[in-house]
């Protein structure tokens, strides 16, 4: 784990050539005077920041997979109602081209059945008109009088009579089943045409939606996937996907990146300190304030993979801060004030307890502490070693060790 160590202590390295007991002249060993200073493990990371709160901007539910023509430009001032993104419509242009040609082949088969209808029913209607004029001209002239008229002449007439009756009411009826069948195969190709203008009015609903207007005023962002990619024109994009957003400026974090194995100790609550790339003078201070749960590559083939992490500012400077500057993090995974550090060289174990060697004028004394907190390159020594002693960094071959 690549730890930065800091550890602010007034000591000095020095070289003295010692003697000790068994060792003999010749033999030079480093030392430093140990003071009590400023114990911290950090871990670096790195990233951008980010609105809080922003509206995102999407690709419409009711829109299928599409290509991307056009975006509003990274980091634009959009104003509301104004379109910030616009899809090929080439599809939905064709579709309503296809249906507006249903639309008229139909317009012109209904307008050829009604005028078919209309003649057939006029027709009846004439056959009707006449069936009516020899109905009344049978019932006025028939052969009723058996005084002046022979049986025959009666019986034909009634005959005669009964016969146009049947015909006039067969032409009625035949007009009724005319008038429902007109309705009913009128009502079918319109019902077509309604179908087919529903589908219109889709394809148009659908084509008004392929230009996604700001739903407020704001600067728009461009989102970026888990591996900083950015949407581009020409990709193809789908219903719910994610384009950009309009966030919130008042309120700002910062989204960074930690190396797997630089993450021990990482968790909710640690306190940060934000640089911005652009404002390299200024600290902001911060927290943690999530932690993914799994650690993933940032870029494309790249075996390493990072947690990504949100940290939470204290407070927000509108006037520098803008989504998408590029920051740099340190998180405080441990902090102590005024306490003793040596560098870990200077330790040595005999099972789990440890021992330093102390310079004492020609000699080394080696000697038992108590240890505290770890890094990688620095211990702190919690008992054994006061402030002002010189420890020996690196164990020498012979040790004495002071009489307790």
């Amino acid at each position: 784990m690549r730890l930065k160590i800091t550890y602010c202590l007034l000591s000095s390295l020095v070289l003295i050539s010692i003697f000790n007991r068994c060792g003999g002249p010749g033999k030079t060993e480093i030392a430093m005077t140990v003071r009590k200073g400023t114990f911290e493990i950090v871990i670096p990371a790195s990233g951008e920041l980010q609105a809080v709160k922003s509206t995102p901007i999407r690709v419409p539910p009711g829109v299928r997979s599409q290509t991307l023509s056009w975006m509003a430009p990274e980091n634009s001032y959009v104003k509301e109602g104004e379109t910030v993104v616009r899809m090929d419509a080439d599809y939905y242009k064709d579709r309503i081209k296809q249906e507006s040609n249903h639309i008229a082949r139909l317009n012109l088969e209904i307008g050829e059945k009604e005028k078919a209808l209309l003649k057939e029913k006029k027709d009846v209607e004439g056959t009707l008109a006449v069936t009516e004029i020899e109905k009344e001209m049978a019932e006025q002239y028939s052969a009723r009088n058996t005084a002046i008229f022979s049986r025959n002449k009666i019986l034909e007439d009634t005959i005669n009579m009964e016969y146009i009756k049947i015909k006039t009411e067969h032409y009625r009826k035949k007009k009724v089943r005319l008038e429902e069948k007109a309705r009913a195969e009128l009502q079918l190709l319109e019902l077509k045409r309604k179908t087919h203008l529903v589908k219109v009015k889709q394809y148009r609903d659908a084509l008004e939606s392929l230009e996604i207007k700001a739903p407020h005023d704001g600067l728009f962002i461009h989102h970026k996937n888990w591996r900083g990619e950015a949407p581009r024109v020409g990709m193809r994009v789908w219903r719910g996907m994610k384009l950009g957003q309009l966030p919130d400026l008042s309120l700002m974090e910062a989204k960074v990146y930690v190396l797997e194995s630089e993450a021990a100790g990482l968790k909710p609550g640690l306190p940060v300190s934000v640089t911005l790339d652009s404002s390299p003078g200024m600290v902001f201070p911060g927290k943690v304030s999530g932690i993914d749960s799994i650690a993933k590559p940032i870029e494309r083939g790249s075996p390493l993979k990072y947690f990504e992490i949100k940290v939470s500012l204290d407070k927000t400077d509108v006037g520098i801060m803008k989504p998408g500057s590029r920051v740099k993090a340190t998180v405080f995974v441990e902090k102590r004030e005024n306490v003793i550090a040596v560098p870990n060289q200077a330790l040595f174990f005999d099972g789990d307890q440890a021992f330093v060697n102390i310079l004492k004028g020609a000699g080394v004394k080696s000697r038992e502490v108590k240890i505290g907190v770890r890094s990688l390159t620095r211990t702190v020594i919690t008992e054994g070693v006061s402030e002002g002693e010189k420890v020996v960094l690196g164990n020498p071959r012979d040790q004495l060790r002071e009489d307790k």
